[in-house]
């Protein structure tokens, strides 16, 4: 069994001063965190915190947000790989809120976090709130010490506030380690009041079977949800239906989204590699095609085999790995098809990350309406103007009798459709809309670009106008 520690991700730290505003999330940590998206457990179990001293000696007299009632931690277990991320809109009315595992697959990732609710806060505003952390094997012995951790010690703006932990703690069962119940038991002390409450979950450990999907399954949808409740162990039954069950119209436009999303699933669940694999060994030349697709596409900038995959697949895959994926999120942005993969893997997670990279689009402002004047020009001259996917991708600088469109053509097409698809999104999600909320009221932005970023957060009664040259891009979407 491996356990890892991390810390509050980036976006938390970044928007702490506005959530405490409003009464949901108080501190930071001391140290930088870990990116939110470094889930690899580290080998070796986390040091130990030793005991704090106490902010106050006792009998100190504590006020709570409701006096009436005890403290009231919670623990959550769960498979999300944004639950930093999350964590702001968890509690919210209107946030999406975790959702606890109690099964769990061999290799598979569980992050166990203490919440601190309806604590006691010292007269100055401080507070002292501890865990400790034990887990218990289905034959019922420890699984190594206890892991004694911070919750919270110091000033806090208010006892209303929840607070997220400094550290939480990855729960992952390896290959060797028993099926069945692991019981996992949290002690969380309020030390100014002198209360500790023991919360218990259990996680069931099993090996991992490819199930039958269900009955009247929608695949996109399941897809477009996914991060609000994480399943990754439908994703191999679903690819046929997400690739070969599409309309042959839609595929093509429709590839770069699956490809995103599987290669961030694969990414936060390695441990279906090999399940990937032994379907791709035995699979009909359709569904190999799907898969070598996705394979390859995980795969593109591995050096050598990663733990899961076989040596035969590894070949098998070669010219898939070699492939220039247009959709590469990992390369600058500069491509429609890119943000097409980013909102894939925004599906796949839930994280900020992918939305914070399709809105670096918005840096193109000063090419913004460059295709319409470029087609106009074109079309005085009786040059051909194509606006076409094919044309948009061909990133070499055209010559003066080209009809291929300039650079920022590109970067104007690019600007309009990351717009387009971040109202889109934001209306159909509310986790992407409260980020964008979150982005604007940071007011970092430059201000060409705040004023497009108003104008995508804008009512639907007054939609963005582009010329129908310029709508090319997403007429197939």
């Amino acid at each position: 069994m491996l356990i890892k520690t991390g810390t509050m991700p980036p976006l938390l730290l970044r928007i702490l001063p506005l959530v405490a505003l409003l009464g949901w999330v108080s501190g930071c940590a001391h140290r930088p965190p870990a990116p939110a998206t470094a889930l690899s457990p580290s080998a070796g179990r986390p040091e130990q915190t030793a005991s704090a001293a106490r902010l106050a000696p006792p009998g100190t007299t504590v006020a709570r947000m409701d006096p009436s009632t005890a403290f009231a931690p919670r623990l959550v277990v769960t498979t999300q790989v944004a639950h930093g991320d999350l964590f702001p809109y968890a509690f919210g009315p209107a946030g999406d809120r975790y959702v606890s595992v109690s099964h769990l697959h061999r290799g598979q990732r569980a992050h166990i976090i203490p919440f601190a609710i309806n604590y006691g806060v010292s007269p100055d505003r401080r507070t002292d709130l501890t865990c400790e952390l034990e887990i218990r094997r289905p034959d019922g012995s420890s699984d190594g010490p206890a892991i004694s951790s911070v919750i919270w010690q110091g000033a806090v703006a208010s006892p209303a506030l929840v607070i997220y932990p400094r550290h939480t703690v990855t729960f992952h069962p390896l290959r060797a380690d028993p099926l069945g119940d692991y019981v996992i038991t949290a002690k969380v002390t309020d030390h100014l009041a002198g209360e500790t409450v023991t919360l218990v979950h259990t996680l069931t450990v099993a090996d991992y079977q490819p199930p039958s999907l269900p009955a009247g399954f929608d695949a996109v949808a399941w897809m477009r949800a996914y991060y609000q409740n994480p399943a990754p162990e439908l994703a191999l039954s679903a690819l046929p239906a997400l690739t070969l069950g599409r309309p042959s119209d839609r595929r093509a436009s429709e590839l770069p989204g699956v490809l995103g999303f599987y290669d961030q699933l694969l990414a936060d669940n390695d441990w279906l590699l090999p399940a990937f694999c032994a379907r791709l060994a035995v699979a009909d030349p359709d569904e190999a095609y799907a898969l070598s697709l996705v394979l390859g596409h995980h795969l593109r900038s591995a050096a050598t085999p990663p733990e899961g995959v076989d040596f035969a697949s590894w070949i098998r895959l070669a010219d898939f790995r070699a492939y220039p994926w247009p959709g590469d999120t990992a390369a600058p942005l500069t491509r429609t098809a890119q943000l097409e993969s980013l909102w894939g893997r925004f599906f796949a997670s839930g994280l900020y990350a992918p939305v914070e990279t399709i809105l670096a689009a918005l840096k193109n402002h000063a090419d913004l309406g460059a295709a319409y004047r470029w087609q106009e020009l074109q079309n005085a001259a009786g040059q051909p103007a194509d606006l076409s996917p094919s044309a948009l991708a061909d990133e070499s600088e055209p010559s003066d009798y080209s009809g291929a469109p300039p650079a920022e053509v590109r970067r104007d097409v690019l600007l309009r459709n990351a717009l387009w698809s971040l109202r889109q999104q934001a209306r159909q999600h509310t986790l992407i809309r409260a980020y964008l909320d979150w982005v604007a009221r940071l007011d970092e932005l430059p201000p060409a670009e705040a004023v497009l970023l108003r104008h995508v957060l804008a009512p639907d009664q007054t939609p963005p106008a582009q010329p129908a040259s310029e709508v090319t891009e997403l007429s197939s979407r």
